[in-house]
């Protein structure tokens, strides 16, 4: 049996200086190709220019590269109702076939974009979200505003089928209508990550989820003229504090980030890594496991199976 290892090999100083010349080239090719607000953008709160889409798509057409995807991770639960996808996009050559890189992106209903919503004071006559406060001096009240689309009803002060309707960011109610945009929104999440790693663009860009600032706590919400939950104002010292971004996350951070949002403990994810990776420390799982580990807990959070994080 041959034992000898043999060692990495390492490009001489041509190759070397050649290869690094290419990807700087390509770099300002890209700068000088790609569209502020359109294929890049700056995240509020952020340094670096985030790759959107069209940026993405851009990339692999200039390195001549074919996408496909496969989604990797599936959890549908209509009563919930959750729904949370991990999409595998894979990059290869147009011209030989060969893989050039992969990515995965994720995308889950209680992300908060999709799990609030903005309600305004809805008309019980024609269903309309118009209603204003009526002017003191034409008597006050209530009106559904005509010029927003309402039919001009009036309810007194007092009105309690006005007055304790909820307002402000609230629990999204129709998260059926946007199952679709989240598995696409995955594709887009797992095409931007391949993209990057096919460009070695890293220096140039970051991955456009990865940046967002941290989601904000609900917003007011008034419920018979009582404010219930109330997010830190403008100028509020809580407000001000920098958000934390998921880039500065170990492995197991993100994990116990996931934690957080379902409340269940150290020992049931450990069990559950054991038994599904055999490792004894999320920090050990690859970004693959990583991602299915999160949509595990998540699942959880939904099933409240007791078989998927034995204890015992």
């Amino acid at each position: 049996m041959d034992n000898q290892v043999t060692a990495l090999a390492l490009p001489d100083d041509v190759t070397f200086k050649r290869d690094i010349a290419a990807i700087n080239n390509f770099q300002k090719t890209v700068r000088a190709c790609m569209v502020d607000g359109q294929d890049f953008g700056v995240i509020p709160g952020t340094d670096k220019p985030s790759l959107l889409k069209p940026g993405a798509e851009k990339i692999t057409k200039l390195l001549g590269l074919a996408d496909k995807y496969e989604l990797a991770t599936q959890v549908e639960n209509w009563e919930k109702p959750f729904f949370h996808y991990v999409v595998k996009c894979t990059l290869t050559s147009v011209s030989s076939g060969v893989v050039i890189s992969e990515g995965f992106g994720s995308c889950n209903s209680m992300e908060s974009k999709y799990r609030w919503r903005e309600a305004k004071k809805k008309c019980p006559e024609c269903g309309a979200e118009a209603i204003i406060k009526g002017k003191a001096e034409y008597g006050g009240g209530w009106i559904c505003f005509a010029k927003k689309g309402g039919c001009g009803f009036k309810w007194p002060d007092g009105a309690e089928e006005i007055e304790k309707q909820k307002t402000g960011q609230v629990e999204n109610d129709d998260i059926f209508s946007i199952v679709n945009t989240l598995m696409k929104m995955a594709e887009k999440r797992a095409l931007v990550d391949a993209a990057l790693h096919a460009g070695r663009l890293s220096q140039v860009f970051t991955q456009d989820i990865e940046d967002y600032p941290a989601p904000p706590a609900p917003a007011k919400v008034v419920v018979e003229g009582k404010a219930t939950v109330s997010a830190p104002a403008a100028g509020h010292p809580e407000a001000a504090k920098p958000k934390a971004s998921s880039k500065d996350l170990t492995p197991s951070q993100k994990v116990a980030a996931a934690m957080q949002e379902t409340g269940y403990t150290n020992d049931e994810i450990k069990a559950h890594i054991v038994k599904k990776y055999g490792k004894e420390n999320s920090k050990d799982l690859t970004p693959k496991e990583l991602a299915e580990l999160t949509s595990d807990v998540l699942a959880y959070q939904v099933t409240r199976s007791s078989e998927l994080f034995p204890t015992k």
